[in-house]
């Protein structure tokens, strides 16, 4: 891989919308909502494109209760207008079926006041073992800078590449969503609000054999201020106790980015998944730097949050995180993702 020196390599809020010829693109909401009385919740919203099929992954987890709801729905033929890409017309995104009709893992993304980056975000979906019914309605306004993961935006992955989408990842983070609405399981419907995370990565996204791209990635949204976007190097499973080469994107509410060299360590016995995956729940991270020193803990807010259908496993979840910041201790909220194949 190479980093790309072009800079800006992404404007918004253009590259908000959909990017034709992209041989992968998603928009992924994750993040901690609590209601008024301080319950929490994480919630998982992804709507991906990987022409000619698409998928869509809903959750809910409730972290008082320890209840896990999630669905996959695979969309077999990927509709031609699933995603805006015309600048000029009102962003959207819609996969999965229809919110209207509440089918089974639907999900609708809508601008608010014809701003893509203030978004209105609906799911619907039936948990995949309970049978219980669940719906997300979620309103996001974005506050400050974005994330530009790589401190570009953008990495060059595929030298044979014959445009600049299939030769290249874009990936930004909206960080700072301020997030309020209703979240609906079964009967119970509640009110939360939060500030979550949004991913928008499109361009080329895999292994050129075909084989499953293998990553580990933390988030954080840490007491200061300061957002992080942390993954290992692309092809390495984690090993209990054993330090993993990694890189972090650090943005400062200011918008100052750095990109970084960092080293992430999986801590204590792992969640074995019925596909005899390791899935790690919580993570050392360190960061010694010229431009920064830090370390934290990553910790996963419940032990089973994985994502399963017929095909595979991987691990998505709401997290906290907590450690030191240039010697000065701070908390956070975090999620944790692994792919591993």
């Amino acid at each position: 891989m190479s980093l790309k020196p072009d800079s800006p390599v992404i404007s918004l809020p253009k590259d908000q919308y959909a990017h034709k010829g992209a041989p992968t693109e998603w928009w992924w909401h994750t993040g901690s909502l609590l209601t008024e009385c301080g319950r929490k919740f994480g919630f998982e919203i992804n709507a991906t494109g990987t022409p000619p099929y698409g998928f869509t992954q809903i959750a809910i987890i409730d972290v008082e209760r320890q209840c896990h709801y999630q669905k996959v729905n695979v969309v077999a033929a990927l509709p031609s207008g699933w995603a805006e890409s015309d600048i000029t017309k009102p962003w959207y995104v819609n996969l999965g079926g229809s919110i209207e009709k509440q089918d089974d893992g639907a999900i609708s993304m809508q601008a608010i006041d014809n701003n893509p980056l203030n978004m209105d975000v609906k799911a619907t979906f039936v948990d995949r073992t309970t049978s219980t019914p669940c719906k997300l309605n979620l309103q996001l306004y974005q506050e400050g800078p974005p994330l530009l993961v790589w401190g570009t935006g953008c990495f060059e992955v595929n030298p044979e590449g014959t445009t600049p989408l299939t030769k290249n990842n874009y990936y930004y983070s909206l960080t700072r969503l301020k997030a309020s609405g209703l979240l609906t399981i079964g009967a119970e419907k509640l009110a939360v609000t939060g500030m979550t995370w949004m991913d928008h990565e499109y361009g080329f996204f895999s292994n050129k054999d075909g084989t499953p791209v293998i990553w580990v990635l933390q988030d954080m949204q840490l007491s200061n201020g300061v957002h992080l976007s942390n993954y290992t190097n692309i092809g390495v499973k984690p090993m209990e106790n054993v330090a993993m080469g990694s890189n972090v994107t650090v943005l400062w509410p200011d918008g100052r980015t750095i990109f970084v060299k960092s080293s992430t360590t999986p801590l204590g016995s792992p969640l074995i998944s019925e596909k005899r995956l390791e899935y790690y729940l919580q993570f050392r991270v360190e960061i010694n730097s010229p431009q920064l020193t830090a370390s934290f803990v990553v910790t996963s807010l419940m032990p089973n949050q994985l994502f399963v259908d017929d095909g595979a496993d991987v691990y998505e979840g709401v997290a906290s995180c907590e450690g030191l910041f240039d010697n000065d201790f701070v908390s956070g909220t975090a999620w944790l993702e692994q792919s591993l194949g």
